[in-house]
């Protein structure tokens, strides 16, 4: 499905302020998602495409620690009231270090569906 999906020009926003990219497997096909926004049901543009995942359901998993200290941990789970569309499971397993020496994990999957629809 994902391999259909038309190549876009450079519309992607991946060096817009707050965005956020990550790469994702989504039914077994790779793709690189941008989120631009911070809204728990925000969408993510798929870099290189005209693709929009949208998305319905998560179950989400955030780990923050600094140096010397313990691993806070909190996971979100969270889904629409009437998921729908042509659904497709993502993962995603993102580590960033941070020059102070903190590190955040994100990991997790999110259901939802691409647009546009092929």
């Amino acid at each position: 499905m994902l391999a259909a999906l038309a190549q876009g020009a450079a519309a992607d926003p991946i060096n817009a302020k707050n965005s956020f990219s990550f790469p994702a497997t989504c039914d077994g096909q790779k793709v690189q998602l941008v989120v631009n926004g911070n809204g728990e049901f925000t969408p993510a543009h798929v870099v290189g495409s005209t693709a929009v995942f949208i998305p319905e359901a998560f179950n989400v998993t955030f780990e923050f620690t600094l140096p010397g200290e313990p691993t806070q941990s909190e996971t979100d789970t969270s889904s629409k009231p009437n998921v729908h569309g042509d659904l497709v499971t993502c993962s995603f397993d993102v580590t960033q270090t941070f020059p102070e020496g903190g590190t955040v994990h994100l990991f997790g999957t999110v259901t939802g569906f691409f647009t546009p629809a092929s």
